[in-house]
C-alpha cells in the first residue's frame, strides 16, 4: 500500500505546470549571471548565453513531439513523464556548478577568450553554454508539449482553450520565478541556495506528479492519441496558407524578443538599470503574456481564427508603431521620474510602484497581444502537423526560433544599422505586411485582395513613418533622441554634443553652455562629467595618480573601464610605464576625442594598448602581471556591477599584481549607502593584507588602495617624479603642488577601520549584496553621503601616514600642517552638523576644534557616529 493517498484533483498537474515555470526562469536568470563570470559580461557573451538556453526551449520541444509520435506511445502516462523530466532537471542542475567548472577549465584551451576573432570566440561561447545547459532546457522546452499533449488528449478542437489556460498559467508561473528570484532569493539565500531552492521546486513536481491518480471526476485524455478529431473551423487553412501563417508566427517570436530587448533599452531611462528594474521589466513583459493567453478565449470566441489571429498580429503593429510619440517625451518622463526618485518623501515602495506601473503602461497592450496570438497560432498549425502533440511541438520550436533570432540580430545587426527607433518601425512594418499578404490569401487569392492589401500595407507604413518620425538624431536633447537632462538642469542651458545608440548601450556627451563642463552617459547614467574648474575631474586623475606616486617602480599598468579616458591619459603620462586599457563598450572609446583636453588622448598614445572586453573576464583570463591595476566601474548598485566589487574579483586581480603591486579601487560614497560603502571596504580588506583609504578634496568619491606589501609615502620618490614637467602638471590639475598636498589625500590604514567593520558583510559572487542595495530604490541623502565619510574621517584623526624620505627638520612642520587640514576636513561636518568644535572652527581656531573633536571621540559609544541636525550622535 503506498504511504501517500493518490490525489485526484487536476489542480495537482496544473499547479505542477506553475511551478514548471517558475523554476525554469530561475535557472535562466541564475545560470546567465554564473555563465558570465565565465565568459564576461559583454553583450556578445550575454546574447550567446541566452540563445544558447533558447535553443534547448526549442530542441526539447520539437524532440518531445517526434518522440510522443512514434508508435508504441500511445499510452504512455504523460503526468509520470512530465514529473520525470522535471526530476531530472533538477537532478541537472544540482550538477550544474560542478559542470560548469569542467566547462571554466575547457574554455581557455579551446579559443583565446582575450583576443582572435569575435566570431570564434563569441561562436565558442555559444556552443560551450548550449553543450552545458542543453540537457536541462531541452526538458525543459519538453514540459510545455508534454502536459498540453496530456491535458489536450485527442480532442484538437480544445487546442485554443486548453492551451490557452496551461500557457498561461506556465508564465504566470515564468512571473513569480522572476520575482522570487530577483527580489528575494538571490539576497537571502545566495545563487547556489536559488539553484537548491528550484531544486527542491523540481523534486516537489517530481513527487506530486508520480503519485498523482485522476479521479473519477476528470475525464481521461481520449486513446490513442493519434486519431485526432477533424479541426473545428469555417475554413481550413491551405498548406501554403498554413506555411505563411507559422511564418508569421515565428516572426512574431522575433518581433516580441526584439521588442524585449528594445523597450529595456528605452524604459532602462526612467526606471533606470537597477537589478529591480530589469526584473521590473522582464515580470512585466512575461504578465503580459501570460494574461493576454489566459483571456484569449473570452476575447476572441471559438471562430474564424485565421482572421482573429491575422488581426492580432495587424494590431500589434499598429499599436506599437502609435507607441513611437512618447519616445519625444522620453526625456520630460525621464525627468519627472529622477525627480519623485530624489523628493524626500520617496519611500523603496512607492519607487517600486512607479516603476512597476510605468512598465505596465509601456508594455502591457502588445505583450497582451502576444500572448492572444499563441493559443491561437497552435490551433490554426494542426493542419499542418495533424495531431495535438506534432502542433505543440513544432509551433512552440518554431516560435522560440523566432525569438532566438531576435535576441541575435537585434543588438548586433538592427540597432547599429538603423538605431532604436527605425529598428522598432521596421520590425512592425514587416510584420504589418506579412499579415496583410496572409489576410489577402486567406480572403480568396483574388487579385482584389492583394491590392487592397497592398495598398493598405503601403499607406500605413508610409503614413506612420511621415506622422510619427520614427528617427535619431544627435541634435537637441530629447528631440528624436534618448539623451538625458539632469534635475535642476534647464535644457536651455545644455548642449548635446554626440549621440550613439550602440549595439550595448545608449551613450551621449552633453555640455555645460555657461561652465564649459561635459558628462558622458551611458544608458541615461552620468558616468563622468569633466570640467576646467578646480576639482572638476581631480578623482578622475587621482585614482591614477596616487598609485603611480605611490609604486615606487611601476612599468607596467592597467587601467579597467574607460569612461571619458581621464585616469588612462593620467597613468600613461606616467614616464616609462605601459598601460593596457580595459573597456566593455567599444563605442565608449569613439567619444573620448569629446574628452581630449582633459585626457590627452590616450587612445593614440604609443604606450596604451586597449582592450574591448569585460573587466572580470578580462583579470580572470589575462596571463599578463601588473605594478599598478585600477578601476573606475559604473555605479556599484547597477545590475551586474557587483562582480567588480565581490572578493571572488578582487582575489583574482590580487593574483595579476606583481610583487609590491597596488590596486585602487573606485567607491563612490554618493551612490552607495553607508552599509554597502562598509561592505565594499571590509571586502577589499578582506583580500588585500594592506590597505589604505584615499581622498580627492571633499568630494564624495574615495579610493581603496590595497597590496599585498605594506605601502608607504616617499618623499624622495615625489619630488623625483616632479621634475617631470608633464607630471608637474598633471599634479597641480588636481592641486598637488608639495608633496604635503599628496598627503592629505590620504585619510586611514586599513587596520585602523577594524572597528567599524565589524557589522559589516563580505560581498561575494554568491551574495551579490549591492544589487540588492537600498539605494536601488531611494538614493541615499547628503547627510547619508556625509555620514559614510566622516565615520572614515575619524580614523585620520591623531594618526599620521606611513611616510619616508623625510628630514628631520621636516618632520614637525610636516606633522604640524596634516594636522591643520584635518582639522579643517573635520570643520566642515562639525559646522554643517553642529558638531563638536562646531563654534572654534566658524572662528578658525581650528586647534581648539580639533582637540573637542577628539574628546567626543574619545567618549562616543561604539565605533559609528551618526549625523543629524542636533549633532553627532
Amino acid at each position: 500500500m503506498p504511504f501517500v493517498r493518490p490525489w485526484s484533483s487536476k489542480f495537482i498537474p496544473y499547479a505542477c505546470l506553475f511551478l514548471s515555470g517558475w523554476t525554469s526562469l530561475t535557472y535562466e536568470l541564475i545560470w546567465i549571471k554564473q555563465l558570465r563570470l565565465v565568459f564576461g559580461g559583454t553583450l556578445y557573451a550575454i546574447s550567446a548565453v541566452l540563445c544558447a538556453f533558447m535553443a534547448g526551449l526549442a530542441l526539447g520541444a520539437w524532440g518531445i513531439s517526434k518522440y510522443l509520435q512514434r508508435p508504441g506511445r500511445e499510452n504512455l502516462n504523460l503526468v509520470r513523464l512530465y514529473g520525470k523530466l522535471e526530476a531530472a532537471i533538477g537532478l541537472y542542475a544540482l550538477a550544474f556548478p560542478f559542470l560548469l567548472q569542467g566547462l571554466t577549465a575547457v574554455y581557455p584551451h579551446l579559443v583565446d577568450p582575450l583576443s582572435g576573432s569575435d566570431f570564434t570566440r563569441h561562436g565558442t561561447e555559444f556552443i560551450l553554454s548550449t553543450l552545458l545547459m542543453l540537457p536541462a532546457t531541452f526538458m525543459m522546452g519538453a514540459t510545455l508539449p508534454v502536459i498540453g499533449s496530456w491535458s489536450i488528449g485527442a480532442r484538437s478542437a480544445n487546442i485554443f482553450s486548453k492551451l490557452s489556460f496551461l500557457y498561461a498559467l506556465n508564465t504566470f508561473g515564468a512571473v513569480a520565478g522572476v520575482l522570487y528570484t530577483q527580489f528575494f532569493a538571490t539576497q537571502v539565500l545566495g545563487i547556489q541556495g536559488t539553484n537548491q531552492s528550484a531544486v527542491v521546486l523540481n523534486g516537489l513536481v517530481f513527487f506530486l506528479c508520480w503519485f498523482w491518480k485522476p479521479g473519477k471526476n476528470i475525464e481521461e485524455p481520449a486513446s490513442p492519441r493519434t486519431q485526432e478529431t477533424t479541426l473545428l473551423e469555417e475554413a481550413v487553412p491551405s498548406r501554403g496558407l498554413g506555411l505563411l501563417l507559422l511564418i508569421v508566427f515565428g516572426y512574431s517570436g522575433l518581433v516580441a524578443l526584439a521588442s524585449e530587448i528594445l523597450w529595456t533599452r528605452v524604459l532602462v531611462f526612467p526606471l533606470g538599470s537597477s537589478l529591480y528594474s530589469f526584473a521590473i521589466i522582464l515580470a512585466t513583459f512575461l504578465f503580459g503574456i501570460a494574461l493576454g493567453s489566459a483571456v484569449a478565449e473570452k476575447l476572441l470566441g471559438r471562430s474564424r481564427w485565421v482572421a482573429k489571429f491575422l488581426a492580432v498580429e495587424l494590431a500589434i503593429g499598429l499599436l506599437c508603431l502609435l507607441m513611437f510619440p512618447a519616445f519625444d517625451i522620453l526625456t520630460e518622463w525621464t525627468l519627472k521620474a529622477d525627480q519623485w526618485f530624489y523628493a524626500l518623501e520617496n519611500t523603496p515602495g512607492s519607487t517600486l510602484m512607479d516603476r512597476s506601473m510605468a512598465a505596465f503602461v509601456f508594455m502591457i497592450l502588445p505583450t497582451v497581444g502576444f500572448g492572444l496570438i499563441y493559443p491561437l497560432a497552435n490551433h490554426i498549425h494542426f493542419n499542418l502537423f495533424g495531431n495535438v502533440t506534432g502542433t505543440l511541438g513544432n509551433s512552440y520550436a518554431v516560435n522560440t526560433i523566432g525569438g532566438i533570432l531576435g535576441t541575435a540580430l537585434t543588438p548586433f545587426l538592427l540597432v547599429p544599422l538603423w538605431g532604436i527607433q527605425k529598428t522598432l518601425f521596421i520590425l512592425y512594418s514587416v510584420l504589418i505586411a506579412l499579415s496583410l499578404a496572409a489576410w489577402a490569401w486567406h480572403s480568396g487569392n483574388r487579385f482584389k485582395q492583394w491590392a487592397v492589401s497592398l495598398t493598405l500595407c503601403a499607406g500605413i507604413i508610409i503614413g506612420s513613418y511621415a506622422a510619427l518620425t520614427p528617427s535619431t538624431a544627435a541634435g537637441q536633447l530629447g528631440e528624436h533622441n534618448l539623451a538625458r537632462v539632469e534635475i535642476n538642469t534647464s535644457p536651455e542651458h545644455l548642449k548635446l554634443l554626440d549621440y550613439k545608440e550602440g549595439n550595448f548601450s545608449t551613450l551621449s556627451v552633453v555640455e555645460d553652455k555657461r561652465s564649459g563642463a561635459r558628462t558622458l552617459y551611458i544608458d541615461g547614467f552620468s558616468t563622468a562629467t569633466v570640467s576646467h574648474s578646480v576639482g572638476g575631474s581631480a578623482y578622475m586623475q587621482a585614482m591614477g595618480f596616487v598609485p603611480m606616486m605611490l609604486h615606487p617602480d611601476p612599468k607596467r599598468a592597467l587601467v579597467m573601464c574607460f569612461g571619458t579616458g581621464n585616469t588612462l591619459g593620467t597613468v600613461a603620462r606616467f614616464p616609462g610605464i605601459e598601460v593596457d586599457g580595459v573597456e566593455i563598450d567599444r563605442n565608449v572609446l569613439s567619444l573620448a576625442h569629446w574628452f581630449a583636453p582633459w585626457n590627452l588622448d590616450p587612445l593614440n598614445r604609443d604606450n596604451v594598448d586597449v582592450t574591448v572586453q569585460d573587466a572580470r573576464g578580462f583579470i580572470r583570463w589575462t596571463d599578463r602581471t601588473y605594478d599598478v591595476i585600477t578601476l573606475e566601474p559604473m555605479s556599484p548598485i547597477q545590475a551586474g556591477v557587483n562582480n567588480l566589487y565581490s572578493k571572488e574579483f578582487y582575489e583574482q586581480s590580487q593574483r595579476r599584481l606583481n610583487p609590491g603591486g597596488l590596486m585602487m579601487q573606485w567607491l563612490p560614497l554618493h551612490l552607495v549607502g553607508p552599509t554597502d560603502a562598509l561592505a565594499i571596504v571590509k571586502t577589499f580588506q578582506s583580500v588585500f593584507p594592506h590597505t589604505s583609504v584615499w581622498n580627492s578634496y571633499l568630494t564624495r568619491i574615495v579610493l581603496l588602495v590595497g597590496s599585498n606589501e605594506p605601502h608607504v609615502l616617499d618623499k624622495s620618490r615625489f619630488d623625483q617624479q616632479m621634475k617631470n614637467g608633464e607630471v608637474r602638471r598633471m599634479a597641480e590639475e588636481i592641486g598637488i603642488y608639495h608633496f604635503l598636498d599628496f598627503m592629505d589625500f590620504y585619510l586611514a590604514d586599513g587596520q585602523s577601520l577594524g572597528p567599524l567593520m565589524d557589522r559589516a558583510a563580505i560581498i561575494t559572487d554568491d551574495r551579490p549584496l549591492l544589487e540588492h542595495s537600498p539605494a536601488t530604490l531611494v538614493p541615499p541623502l547628503k547627510r547619508d553621503t556625509d555620514e559614510t565619510f566622516l565615520n572614515l574621517l575619524q580614523f585620520r584623526m591623531g594618526r599620521f601616514p606611513p611616510v619616508r624620505g623625510i628630514s628631520q627638520e621636516e618632520v614637525y612642520f610636516i606633522q604640524r600642517n596634516y594636522e591643520m587640514r584635518t582639522a579643517q576636513r573635520f570643520s566642515v561636518f562639525s559646522q554643517r552638523y553642529q558638531g563638536p568644535g562646531a563654534e572654534a572652527f566658524a572662528d578658525k581656531q581650528y586647534r581648539v576644534g580639533l582637540e573637542q573633536v577628539q574628546s567626543f571621540l574619545d567618549t562616543h559609544r561604539g565605533p559609528f557616529i551618526r549625523l543629524s541636525d542636533s549633532g553627532w550622535q
